[in-house]
């Protein structure tokens, strides 16, 4: 009785525990080093998991009226191929819009202040210093060499392709799961109709 009433009810229960599953992944993986550096950026980054596990819940809740197999064949390709795409953006934006100081990475700006501190130590030194050495200069304070508008919009765009890196790999692992068990219904039916055919 329970075993019937189990099987009835297994994709149910197979999506809700891979929702679970990316919910308590994308709370228990650390954040990357750079939201260190500023207060609220753990508090948004957090609130940015929490909506992009919501909205794979809602993925959830609508893969139990649709069950057809070409639309999260479809589903499954746009969110990788997606995925893929803003995780390269990401990549690229925190190597470009970050630099490292004691083991964690700063943002940086796009807009150096008008005392520039490289300019400085340029003319004292004759070079600038390596990319991966400027924060020693500043001590770890990005706001003596750029300015505060530039550095909290490279956090703001670091935050939201993290917050995207997170919703479209929520989206991708709901819909291939239900893919998978959409497959496996379909080959389970097939399999009893034929049994039943044999004479």
């Amino acid at each position: 009785m329970l075993v019937a009433k189990l099987k009835e009810v297994w994709k149910e229960i197979t999506l809700l525990s891979t929702w679970i599953a990316s919910v308590a992944g994308a709370f228990i993986i650390p954040l990357p080093s750079w939201h260190a550096s500023d207060d609220n950026t753990t508090f948004l980054m957090k609130f940015g998991v929490f909506i992009a596990t919501a909205v794979a819940g809602f993925l959830i809740l609508y893969s139990l009226k649709n069950k057809i197999i070409s639309v999260w064949m479809r589903l499954s390709v746009y969110f990788i191929v997606i995925l893929i795409g803003t995780y390269a953006a990401y990549h690229f934006s925190r190597e470009a819009n970050t630099l490292p100081y004691l083991e964690k990475d700063i943002v940086i700006g796009d807009e150096f202040i008008d005392t520039n501190p490289f300019e400085a130590f340029e003319a004292t030194h004759g070079f600038l210093p390596a990319r991966n050495e400027q924060m020693m200069i500043l001590l770890g304070d990005p706001e003596k060499a750029w300015t505060k508008e530039s550095i909290m919009n490279n956090r703001v765009q670091l935050m939201v392709l993290l917050f995207l890196c997170y919703l479209f790999s929520a989206g991708f692992i709901i819909s291939f799961c239900n893919l998978m068990i959409l497959y496996k219904e379909k080959y389970t039916i097939k399999v009893e109709e034929k049994n039943y055919e044999i004479p």
